[in-house]
């Protein structure tokens, strides 16, 4: 199929392999039968290789640093590509939920809760983009219940980290792809 250099000006027209000419998705259809046009109305917006309708790939940073009162943490949600924004929420306590973020008991478990993401978290990989504290960290980032769960540990210790003690040397940012389903 070859596009046809002798169409008027501003007409759309293929000519196919039997030099017959077709206008814009029947040449398509006609040529290569109904699997190209079920493709496009069936995964119109999938990913590749997972084929389900509606799912979204996003990509979003998180400031992760000192709240204000000393004993919790303030975290701020900006997207870097399709990604959710949640704005800056002071005060995340311990054992606690505030806003579109909850922290567990021991700081150790910082989540991101579905409310403040478009559609739920399927998959999510996390990569610790900026270290301002003064411990050498890795960074865990998974679903967790339609939320994204991110934990710090330490790099030497091997032990995960109470987020509240550690942001008081320093902010972390933490660079997160993750897949909704809507």
């Amino acid at each position: 199929m070859a596009w046809n250099a002798a169409k008027p000006a501003g007409a759309d027209k293929i000519k196919d392999s039997d030099d017959n000419i077709r206008l814009n998705n029947d040449a398509i259809e006609t040529v290569l039968g109904t699997n190209i046009t079920a493709g496009p109305t069936t995964i119109q917006g999938a990913i590749q290789g997972d084929a389900t309708k509606g799912r979204h790939f996003r990509g979003t940073f998180i400031l992760i640093e000192n709240g204000t009162d000393g004993v919790s943490l303030k975290c701020t949600v900006t997207s870097r590509w399709n990604g959710d924004t949640i704005a800056i929420t002071d005060n995340i306590a311990k054992n606690a939920t505030t806003g579109d973020f909850t922290l567990d008991a021991t700081g150790i478990e910082l989540k991101i809760e579905a409310s403040g993401l478009t559609g739920n978290c399927l998959y999510c990989i996390g990569n610790l983009f900026a270290n301002f504290t003064t411990t050498d960290l890795t960074v865990q980032v998974q679903p967790t219940v339609n939320d994204i769960l991110i934990r710090l540990t330490n790099i030497s210790a091997g032990n995960n980290l109470d987020i509240t003690t550690l942001v008081d040397t320093g902010s972390i940012y933490v660079d997160i792809l993750y897949i909704t389903d809507a």
